[in-house]
């Protein structure tokens, strides 16, 4: 373009009047295809904007859909009691399957299952209910892969991940009399982009790989653990979209976890209740009852027989509040503690109803190690509760033993300090608290065997029979468990 077709029209537009000269049939020519340019130039970079928009768009809601589909199985993962990802580890009971190829199955404690199935009138004679029709075949719930027969991606082949298994109640119970198949997230790949690093093989735990399709699982060889990847894709102007999400859980139930919601039993041996030495061997002997158990990262050891400690003290535990009766006066708190205690209920110690019986299975199912030895600060504050008269701890570690007591201010042994305190309390209306002690692996009950490692922290001042020491001096006795 020359500098005399500008200077003509800059101005023709500000002395149109004054100037004769116009413009030339070539000149409005070429300044109309200037303009067309102009235009098909902006009209290609607002495009390019819209597409990125949605592309960007599209990804949000494929990440989105992915995370909620993640979350939703981690959380039935956390709450189940084992993965099953071989079909010959399902019941045979269980049949005919879902549709499609198996990614993993959840076994799932009778707990979280709707009340009414154990409610005897609905398992005697010939009009068994629905209920226990489905819980006698103990079932797992299914997450199953099938193909998506209405999309495509360029002509590769897409898949849907589907669960079934029991819908969920009002309350948060699965209802086994209701078996759904339901969408989880569409667009999974028909192959898998990125990947997983399994966990190394340490000792008698074992990772385990499975690949299907877009999905990559790693699970233990004992069904406790999982983490699972999706790679779900959809398709744009030039190429497709491609994301992947990753996430895992942990079973977090024991397989022993049976919950008789309406037991009643009352006397006989163990204590003022039957079977009331369910948590090893200590035995309850009075009503308001408060359990401390230990979660520092020791209880994460394994024992001869190669079960971890926190599993086995947890199973215990559960064993023995299922085995308290409900209404019946009884009042609980449970304490966890490593560097600091943590109580189950926040308020104080709670009436044993069915509904905290519930509570307390489930919060002792989930406790999972790591930190200190430290239960001071909890013990302290259930000693000077009125809804307390009997201390059940268990610990598999070391700890220091004495403090500034709580009641008079002066450093001192703390069992020599709750066992002053109990002397005034048993003197008033609350009575006094009787400890109960575990001492699990090493004795701290009488502070024998130890290991040498031990003499170094002696010169600081612990003491190797402080749960024996504990339970002695105020009225109670301790179990070392080996």
């Amino acid at each position: 373009m020359n500098q005399n077709f500008y200077f003509k029209l800059i101005n023709f537009i500000s002395n149109r009047n004054k100037n004769n000269s116009g413009f030339t049939l070539a000149e409005l020519i070429v300044s109309g295809f200037v303009s067309l340019l102009v235009l098909i130039a902006g009209f290609t970079f607002l495009r390019m904007n819209l597409e990125v928009n949605k592309s960007d768009e599209t990804s949000l809601k494929l990440g989105g859909k992915l995370n909620n589909a993640l979350d939703f199985i981690v959380d039935e993962i956390n709450s189940s009691k084992r993965v099953i990802t071989k079909l010959s580890d399902i019941p045979s009971t269980c049949r005919p399957l879902p549709q499609g190829e198996l990614v993993l199955a959840l076994k799932m404690p009778d707990q979280a299952k709707d009340n009414t199935a154990y409610q005897s009138n609905n398992m005697a004679g010939n009009n068994r209910s629905k209920y226990w029709i489905e819980i006698s075949k103990d079932c797992p719930i299914f997450y199953n892969l099938v193909r998506n027969t209405s999309f495509n991606v360029r002509g590769k082949p897409s898949y849907i991940l589907k669960r079934t298994g029991p819908s969920v109640d009002a309350k948060g119970f699965y209802n086994a009399a209701d078996i759904k198949t339901n969408v989880v997230v569409d667009k999974v790949k028909g192959s898998f982009g990125d990947d997983i690093i399994c966990g190394l093989s340490t000792g008698n735990r074992r990772s385990i790989k499975k690949q299907i399709k877009g999905i990559v699982l790693c699970t233990d060889e004992n069904g406790r653990g999982a983490e699972i990847m999706i790679n779900a894709e959809t398709p744009r102007n030039y190429s497709e979209l491609t994301i992947t999400k990753s996430s895992g859980g942990y079973v977090r139930i024991n397989d022993k976890d049976l919950i008789d919601l309406n037991s009643t039993s009352g006397g006989g041996s163990g204590g003022i209740i039957q079977n009331g030495c369910q948590f090893f061997g200590s035995c309850i002997t009075r009503k308001k009852l408060t359990y401390f158990i230990d979660v520092s990262g020791s209880m994460w050891s394994r024992n001869s027989k190669g079960q971890i400690l926190m599993e086995v003290a947890k199973e215990k535990l559960i064993n023995q509040l299922r085995a308290i009766p409900t209404n019946q006066d009884f009042v609980l708190q449970i304490y966890k503690f490593n560097s600091y205690s943590v109580p189950l209920f926040s308020g104080g110690p709670q009436k044993y109803t069915p509904y905290n019986k519930q509570k307390a299975i489930q919060w002792v199912s989930r406790l999972r190690a790591g930190g200190g030895t430290r239960p001071w600060g909890g013990l302290n504050q259930a000693m000077q509760s009125d809804q307390v008269s009997q201390i059940t701890i268990l610990s598999d570690g070391i700890t220091p033993s004495s403090g500034h007591c709580f009641h008079n201010g002066k450093y001192m042994k703390y069992s020599d300090c709750y066992a002053e305190f109990n002397a005034k309390r048993g003197q008033t209306s609350a009575g006094d608290v009787a400890i109960e002690s575990v001492s699990l692996g090493y004795d701290f009950c009488s502070g024998n065997s130890l290991p040498s490692w031990f003499s170094y922290y002696q010169r600081w001042g612990y003491s190797g029979s402080w749960l024996g020491e504990l339970a002695s001096k105020n009225g109670g006795s301790c179990k070392h468990i080996q």
